[in-house]
């Protein structure tokens, strides 16, 4: 996936979601929920709605990472009671904002997930074609690292191509 999915949800029920058309259609007709979907949630909760306790309730029992908004002059004390009431866990982060700082608090929690991205599980098929050469090297390297040839390729494309590309994190920080 080149780009984490992350559906925003506000508290006057706007979203914003980046799923293809296609992928959207295969979801409705399925029946399956758009949040199974999501890598992430960012839940704006400044006022009260029973959808965000709802949501975040959702992505606690999904552990999706989920960035908890609210203005600290407008108080939630239903969503922020519930969160008090029990621990929280690691993938849920909770923060109180004021002006601006709600976009570098996204940004940051964006960013955060991108740097995660090695290790999601791989969704997107990809074929590419190798000269006989290139595939025995790659037999001969991946038996020697105890991994499949994908495998071995995918963490070298992470680690050495992506890990070491100052211009694409750059890039990544200005989006």
């Amino acid at each position: 996936m080149d780009m984490k999915k992350v559906f925003y949800v506000t508290s006057d029920g706007k979203n914003s979601l980046d799923i293809p058309a296609d992928e959207l259609e295969a979801l409705n007709e399925s029946g399956g929920s758009m949040l199974d979907k999501m890598d992430a949630l960012v839940i704006e909760g400044s006022t009260p709605d029973a959808d965000i306790g709802y949501l975040l309730a959702y992505a606690m029992s999904l552990r999706r990472p989920t960035l908890y908004l609210y203005d600290k002059d407008i108080s939630n004390k239903g969503v922020l009671k519930f969160l008090g009431s029990r621990q929280i866990p690691a993938h849920i982060h909770v923060k109180s904002y004021s002006g601006e700082q709600v976009k570098d608090f996204v940004d940051k929690f964006i960013t955060d997930l991108q740097g995660d991205e090695a290790e999601e599980l791989p969704s997107i098929k990809f074929t590419l074609r190798i000269t006989p050469q290139m595939e025995r090297y790659l037999q001969w390297k991946a038996k020697k690292f105890k991994m499949t040839k994908a495998d071995f390729l995918r963490e070298k494309i992470s680690e050495e191509i992506i890990g070491q590309d100052e211009e694409y994190k750059r890039y990544l920080k200005k989006k």
